[in-house]
């Protein structure tokens, strides 16, 4: 087979008998594709449209990969010849190993260093040092530093363990202009900045921030500019399910006060459907529907849906994102300033990213967490948690820029412990910081409290009740 991006026909062909969408026990294998693909072409299945793939969930998603990533059966094509990354989800137990074909993930990364060159965000000349996470099964390092040196940066791998004056020393050093990482990473850095004398301040050399997962908050946005001066903010929209797909920089189109970000992408990539929020609301039976045929006008905001055409292997057809969105057209006064050659930037749209469907999902510290999830947890008998609630940033200091977590729980009595297997409370102190993505390097962000009654908890201000959730980000 040729390297993608892949004719939508084709995609949706493999989709057809690909266990994420279908029945069939295995996916093809690599041998196979040409096989099915020829086979559909026979049947005349030129008719087939992308509306009558249905919608995939995270949660489908999950289950359909926990099953095929340990059956070492030979017919079993999903783990074959593939580049491996894991999500966690906040799931607390094993991640999800998502697989794609070497090659495809290869020439996808390729792709989206393009896009980010064609944009103006990096180019020859930058050189960037990045404090992206690796190691624990996650390689955002590895994956964000091969897409920067595709779009014709250097890269200086500092990685989320290299102590900050370190990192600093070595930005200086090199005379970096770049820095990289997730969102409450480059926040931290910032602060230690901000810490420095002066003099030490001056030496850097930094004009470009460029930061992945979770949106910066104004509030965040606003520090740092005013510890690294007049930056340039650049993003990249990737998730290790579909891969990088969108960029954003300041200077193109400006940062505007709302909490949302406005990404160029490129259709002959990627394929971008915004359905009705409605699709996220169960029926009768507690089940929320799939079948989906009419997607959301220009403008309109609704759950974002991802097709990616540099798969085909392990194709990600309409795949449910967890963000809200709205699509636009790229403006004229936007477009004739990109370096792009105007045969690419005439493709490029626009899609506005509003954030996490809370609904669903939340983040922190570039993790996505799943409420279900982390509900079942919280039930769990041997956990013995009887009111537990999430606060996210500082009710103080709404606009702080650190991107802070705090859980609060009220258990069973000490004296319980043993009992229908309930856990002693450096046990669940464990199980909670692993349900969390708790590390080294974001521990000071995080603050687990153990309250005595109901009055330790934030409460509603009608019912008085205890709210799981607070977010007092803004």
């Amino acid at each position: 087979m040729s390297l993608g991006p892949y004719p939508l026909l084709d995609i949706l062909a493999v989709a057809r008998v690909h266990p994420f969408y279908s029945q069939e026990q295995y996916p093809p294998t690599s041998e196979d594709l040409d096989r099915v693909i020829s086979k559909s072409k026979q049947e005349a299945s030129n008719t087939l449209e992308l509306k009558s793939i249905p919608l995939l969930r995270k949660q489908a998603l999950s289950q359909s990969v926990a099953r095929l990533i340990v059956d070492k059966n030979p017919r079993n094509g999903y783990g074959q010849q593939s580049y491996l990354t894991s999500t966690g989800g906040g799931s607390g137990g094993a991640p999800m190993i998502f697989a794609m074909d070497t090659w495809e993930s290869r020439h996808q990364r390729g792709a989206t260093g393009t896009l980010i060159r064609n944009c103006g965000l990096l180019g020859p000349g930058d050189w960037v040092l990045t404090v992206h996470v690796s190691g624990h099964l996650y390689r955002v390092l590895e994956f964000v530093t091969e897409i920067m040196e595709k779009a014709g940066a250097a890269v200086l791998c500092a990685g989320p363990e290299m102590p900050y004056q370190e990192v600093i020393s070595t930005m200086i050093f090199y005379q970096v202009n770049v820095l990289a990482g997730d969102a409450a990473q480059l926040v931290q850095v910032t602060r230690f900045i901000s810490l420095l004398p002066k003099e030490q301040q001056q030496l850097l050399k930094i004009n470009k921030v460029f930061y992945t997962s979770d949106m910066l908050t104004p509030a965040q946005r606003s520090f740092l500019r005013a510890v690294l001066g007049d930056i340039t903010i650049c993003s990249l929209m990737a998730s290790s399910e579909v891969g990088g797909w969108g960029v954003a920089s300041s200077e193109l189109i400006g940062l505007a006060d709302e909490s949302y970000v406005e990404f160029i992408y490129d259709p002959r990539m990627t394929i971008l459907e915004v359905v009705p929020m409605s699709m996220e609301e169960p029926d009768e039976r507690g089940l929320c529907r799939s079948e989906c045929t009419e997607n959301l006008p220009d403008g309109e905001v609704g759950l974002l849906a991802v097709t990616n055409l540099h798969r085909l292997r392990n194709p990600l057809v309409r795949y449910l994102c967890g963000d809200v969105a709205s699509l636009h057209p790229l403006p004229p006064g936007i477009r004739t300033r990109l370096p792009a050659a105007d045969e690419d930037a005439q493709h490029y749209r626009m899609v506005r990213i509003y954030g996490r469907d809370r609904r669903i999902s939340f983040t922190w510290y570039g993790e996505y967490f799943h409420f279900n999830v982390v509900q079942k947890q919280m039930h769990s008998v041997e956990w013995g948690v009887l009111q537990w609630q999430i606060l996210l940033g500082s009710k103080e200091e709404a606009d702080n820029p650190d991107d802070m977590m705090e859980i609060r729980i009220m258990r069973s009595p000490e004296e319980h412990v043993g009992l229908n297997g309930l856990l002693s409370l450096q046990e669940l102190t464990a199980k909670i910081e692993k349900l969390f993505k708790v590390f080294e390097f974001n521990k000071e962000l995080f603050q687990l409290t153990y309250v005595a009654n109901l009055d330790g908890f934030e409460r509603s201000n009608t019912g008085r009740k205890v709210v799981n959730f607070v977010d007092w980000r803004t």
